[in-house]
């Protein structure tokens, strides 16, 4: 019936079931979205790679320079920060958002929505998108004990660890014991069931434990103490990602959502144990007037914890895990070249070598992992 109506108008409609090519407008678009992605992803890696080490940095500030040794409220601090930033985003946020959209709809009456055809397409006020974007999940509390409070728990005694071992060891040191975390990752996988390691993955993981061996016999200034701090949080730390590991098999969750769980128990397991082994302390010593005396350093600190908390979701998000592993090394390596050349402290030749053999092996453990080899 179309085709004799189309013929007695005069109008050639056998060009309208062709498919369209794009518009000049969208053509031109094209380079300036392929520069914006590039753009993205340049931005987040960049910040990955400088957010971590700058919290470390600033924490080392704290405790040394600022001779504020109580490295669980430190943690507490930063923790505390994650959880109120997570719960802004997630309740806050969305509540501001809705009711925004209401007083709009009363004051100037609800938008029209218009076809797609449209130049302009208003969105009604229930569509906002900052109201509906964060979604939380409801758990029930046999579910939240067994699973979100080991995890939140090995994540702030994570954090306490690698903050008391900066009080005995230097940077570098720390950085080069924390190359032995896949190895202690791997076993702890293996253990649990979770994934079964290849004989080259393993391999590979072994020769990372000899090069941080060879960097702690290389290390001028040993202290067992602060070897027992790292050795400590790198095992938490390998907890908590096996934990996680299980946890995100069955459970999709984001940044967001994840923090806003754990953030807080960590935050209060900390919290409980500093009130016993350095509020007192820190009360005698008069660290509050430290905490006024200098607020900068520990607004930064706690600033950039959250960054470092959201920053390794942002660069899986715009590139991928694996770029997020070969980063994360390249990462590692700078920091300890910027540690020794501008921070000027202490690392041997040995330590050196030794960390060198950690990285490459990593780099194959990471290749294999890839390959599945």
């Amino acid at each position: 019936l179309v085709q004799p109506l189309a013929q007695a108008d005069g109008v050639d409609r056998s060009d309208r079931d062709a498919p369209q090519r794009p518009s000049v407008a969208v053509r031109a678009l094209a380079p300036m979205r392929l520069w914006r992605r590039r753009l993205e992803v340049i931005a987040c890696c960049s910040a990955y790679a400088l957010v971590g080490p700058s919290v470390i940095v600033v924490n080392n500030h704290i405790i040394k320079r600022l001779n504020f040794p109580y490295p669980m409220t430190l943690s507490v601090i930063g923790l505390c920060t994650t959880a109120f930033a997570c719960a802004f985003a997630l309740r806050i946020l969305p509540a501001l958002c809705r009711g925004y959209s209401r007083l709009r709809a009363a004051l100037w009456g609800p938008p029209l929505r218009a076809n797609s055809g449209d130049a302009h397409l208003e969105v009604a006020p229930d569509d906002v998108p900052c109201g509906s974007a964060f979604t939380l999940k409801s758990f029930s509390a046999h579910f939240w004990l067994m699973n979100m409070v080991p995890i939140g728990v090995a994540q702030g005694l994570t954090f306490a660890c690698g903050n008391a071992a900066y009080m005995y060891l230097t940077i570098t040191f720390t950085q080069m014991l924390s190359a032995f975390t896949p190895s202690v990752t791997l076993l702890l996988l293996y253990i649990s069931g979770v994934e079964i390691p290849t004989t080259r993955a393993t391999a590979a993981v072994l020769f990372i434990g000899v090069g941080c061996a060879l960097s702690s016999y290389g290390e001028g200034r040993f202290d067992i103490v602060g070897v027992a701090f790292r050795s400590m949080g790198i095992f938490t730390e390998a907890a908590r990602l096996v934990l996680t590991q299980k946890l995100l098999k069955h459970h999709n969750m984001n940044v967001l959502e994840s923090q806003y769980h754990l953030a807080p128990i960590g935050a209060g397991c900390l919290l409980v144990g500093a009130s016993f082994a350095e509020l007192p302390r820190a009360a005698r010593e008069g660290a509050l007037d430290t905490l006024r005396a200098n607020p900068i350093p520990f607004v930064a600190s706690a600033l950039l914890g959250v960054g470092a908390s959201f920053m390794t979701f942002l660069v899986i998000k715009v590139t991928n895990s694996v770029t997020l592993k070969v980063l994360n090394t390249a990462r590692n390596a700078a920091f300890v070249l910027f540690t020794v050349t501008f921070l000027h402290e202490d690392a041997s030749l040995v330590q050196l070598c030794g960390y060198t053999i950690s990285l490459a092996s990593f780099s194959l453990y990471t290749y294999f992992k890839i390959k599945s080899i």
